[in-house]
């Protein structure tokens, strides 16, 4: 199931909810659906993966750090 799926009938929430997902420390616990959405967006852009503490130019993107920031953002030490 994809994120378009499951909110096939509140396209307002789900465009809404989409860009929420895409900030740092706003999704908290993410279940498989939400972090696929996030890494297929991380790797689409290098400077989202720069806002979630990734360098621009990373190839890995572990699935442990980003739901880590999701829950919690990124700290100042990180970046």
């Amino acid at each position: 199931m994809t994120l378009e799926e499951r909110y096939a009938n509140d396209p307002e929430f789900l465009e809404f909810y989409k860009d929420k997902l895409l900030e740092p420390g706003w999704a908290g616990d993410l279940d498989d659906v939400e972090l696929e959405y996030i890494k297929s967006r991380l790797r689409e852009s290098p400077s989202l993966r720069r806002r979630w503490g990734f360098r621009p130019s990373a190839k890995r993107l572990s699935e442990q750090r980003i739901r880590a920031v999701a829950m919690d953002g990124v700290s100042h030490n990180e970046k």
